[in-house]
């Protein structure tokens, strides 16, 4: 008698194990499709950035310019001494 309990019981427990395990499964698929959604979203971002058009506009709305040659600064080097 207590075999069979014990027996029934493996067998529930069995079953709610592997109905949890299902439904973490149909979770992660989930999350799988969202993740690679916003990774395609993601990509597009990037490859309309590399556009110099949009570039360039989304500069000029971040307030930065186009460089000139007043902005330009260049450092010469002079000679070294030579130990003295």
């Amino acid at each position: 008698m207590t075999g069979v309990i014990l027996l029934v019981l493996l067998y529930v427990w069995q079953n709610v194990e592997e109905m949890k395990m299902k439904m973490a499964y149909r979770e992660n698929v989930g999350v799988e499709k969202r993740l690679i959604k916003e990774n395609d979203r993601l990509r597009a971002a990037i490859e309309r950035y590399r556009r110099a058009d949009v570039a360039e506009r989304y500069a000029r709305g971040a307030g930065m310019r186009e460089l000139g040659p007043s902005d330009i600064i260049v450092v010469h080097e002079g000679k070294k001494d030579e130990g003295k």
